[in-house]
């Protein structure tokens, strides 16, 4: 067995091998049918565009993940990294390397790498900015049980707030 190797989508080969990989992995957890036009397309973008990573064991395409470097919705000057798919052959080990060279791309970058995970319904933020915060009245929220958020982070309060 040997190790997995992270590698950079670069040809029309790998965008194809990317493709039938997402269909086969991501396919069944999706809402809805994979439109096979739209979805090649949209990997060949990332490929060529942004940045897809490859997880390869026994040269074969055990994981994937495609980053891409959208705006802030609050200030179009100010750019983060996420992930346009994000998805692993289950018990092949290649989730966390994909995620350890997507944080260096995030550093080396200066950006944010927002995870979003599609099966848990969770967002994963990476490469923190040094001036993100809590808002204050997250921090004074109260429960029945007169629980204190104290300072975590808004995305667990904001789940706590859901339960």
């Amino acid at each position: 067995m040997s190790d997995i190797e992270i590698r950079y989508a670069q040809t029309d080969n790998e965008v194809i091998a990317i493709h039938g990989f997402l269909c086969v992995v991501a396919g069944p957890t999706l809402p809805g049918p994979i439109d096979p036009k739209d979805s090649a397309t949209e990997v060949w973008r990332v490929v060529n565009h942004d940045v897809a990573l490859m997880a390869i064991k026994d040269d074969k395409v055990v994981g994937t993940i495609g980053l891409v470097r959208p705006q802030f919705w609050w200030n179009s000057k100010i750019n983060f990294l996420a992930n346009r798919w994000f998805f692993t052959l289950p018990g092949s080990g290649s989730a966390k390397p994909l995620l350890a060279e997507a944080k260096t791309i995030a550093k080396a970058s200066d950006l944010e790498l927002h995870i979003y995970d599609e099966n848990r319904g969770r967002l994963l933020i990476l490469n923190k900015s040094k001036k993100r915060h809590v808002p204050r009245w997250i921090t004074d929220i109260k429960f029945d049980n007169k629980q204190r958020l104290g300072n975590e982070p808004a995305a667990m309060a904001a789940e706590r707030c859901l339960l």
